[in-house]
């Protein structure tokens, strides 16, 4: 069976992706190449020619730390078979625009269970309208969480500030936001430090305690996590690109 047509069926998946500007949509092989992408990851890595990005790995579309992060992830998904749900995770747009997003990856399988390829969704992290159902209960909580994300908190003290029990406040979070209280808050904490990282001249150190991690090594521990590359590396492809 050709590539095509062990494929073939999923073209109805990349159809409905086209539709959702702020979702990526990619099916790679078991060698990491893209069979099928949506026109989100397109405009975003090939100038909205999709062919451009067919049969590519991510060390061609993305730069060397970013891609070798994903490389990595796509290899242990086809490896074992397990999924990876909700990751948060540092993207690198056109321009050098940093936006985080949630990655989410499941192996594809064959009628017989053989696994063929993995297949996943990035979807960009936006702040819910002020208007959405349920956000008035939590606008004290978020506004504390903004002003003392470099603070040492706990979920509990937060989650009394919105009149909520933990489980309520958790749900809350996870609807509003699709990411759970503790990652909220790593979010945060990261959007500043990738703002520090480009802006300033601070140290790691200094970035770290700022943004509220213990020290540079539980800083540099999360930031490589989620972003796919030591802060240090990070802060100088966003020198090269000047």
């Amino acid at each position: 069976m050709t590539q095509d047509e062990l494929f073939a069926g999923h073209g109805f998946a990349e159809a409905l992706f086209d539709a959702l500007p702020d979702v990526v949509f990619f099916i790679k092989d078991t060698a990491g190449r893209y069979v099928r992408v949506n026109q989100t990851l397109a405009d975003r890595c090939a100038g909205g020619d999709k062919t451009r990005l067919i049969g590519k790995r991510p060390s061609e579309v993305f730069p060397a730390a970013l891609a070798a992060s994903y490389a990595r992830q796509d290899e242990t998904v086809l490896k074992s078979g397990k999924c990876v749900d909700h990751q948060l995770e540092l993207h690198i747009y056109p321009g050098g625009i940093t936006g985080w997003c949630l990655t989410t990856k499941h192996p594809l399988r064959q009628a017989g269970g053989r696994i063929i390829g993995v297949t996943g969704i990035s979807r960009d992290l936006n702040a819910p309208s002020h208007k959405a159902h349920g956000f008035t209960e939590l606008a004290n909580a978020l506004k504390h969480l903004q002003r003392h994300f470099a603070e040492s908190l706990r979920i509990e003290d937060i989650a009394k500030k919105s009149g909520l029990s933990v489980y309520q406040f958790e749900q809350r979070i996870q609807r509003l936001f699709q990411m759970s209280p503790l990652q909220l808050l790593h979010k945060m904490r990261l959007d500043e430090a990738t703002r520090l990282l480009r802006e300033t001249d601070q140290s790691l150190a200094d970035i770290a305690i700022n943004t509220g991690w213990c020290d540079q090594s539980a800083f540099t521990r999360h930031f490589s996590r989620y972003a796919g590359m030591a802060p240090g590396k990070f802060r100088s492809l966003q020198v090269s690109s000047i």
